[in-house]
Formats: structure tokens, sequence, C-alpha cells
């Protein structure tokens, strides 16, 4: 092995320790990334299904009805005789 190569594996074997709870690290963000990413995924399925169903709920109920607020005629009872004529 060349010079350069040899002092490259010592100085890994010199922070072996070091170097493997790095690797360990970077392996646990890079499953916890993985893990958050299939979390959302998962959870845009499920939404945009329950979304679907609810959409054809509503749509099988039919239309909501309109409500005419304009009156026809105006009602008004007289319970105190206010308006009787004399």
């Amino acid at each position: 092995m060349s010079q350069a190569k040899v002092d490259k594996y010592k100085e890994y074997k010199k922070n072996r320790k070091k170097n493997i709870a790095k690797e360990k690290r970077q392996e646990k963000l890079a499953g916890f990334c993985v893990f958050g990413i299939f979390l959302i995924v998962v959870l845009a399925v499920v939404l945009s299904v329950g979304k679907s169903i609810s959409n054809q709920i509503e749509k099988s109920k039919g239309p909501l009805p309109s409500y005419n607020y304009v009156a026809e005629e105006f009602v008004l009872e007289d319970y105190a005789n206010i308006m009787a004529e004399e």
C-alpha cells in the first residue's frame, strides 16, 4: 500500500469510535427521514380517500335546498288590539 493509504487507515483506526458513532447517527437520521416521508405520503393518501368518500356522500344527498326569503305578504297578529278600528 502507498504511504497515503497507510496514513489514512491509521487515522481511521485512531478515530474508530467517533467514526462508528457518526455513521450510526447518520443511519438513524436517514431512517427517521424515510419514516417521516412515508408517514406524510400515507397521510396524504388517507386524507384524499376520505375527502373523496365525503364528496360522494354529499353528492348522493342531492343539492341543498334554496330558501326564498322574499316576503309575499306581511302578516302581523294584533294581540293588543292596537290596530283595531273603533
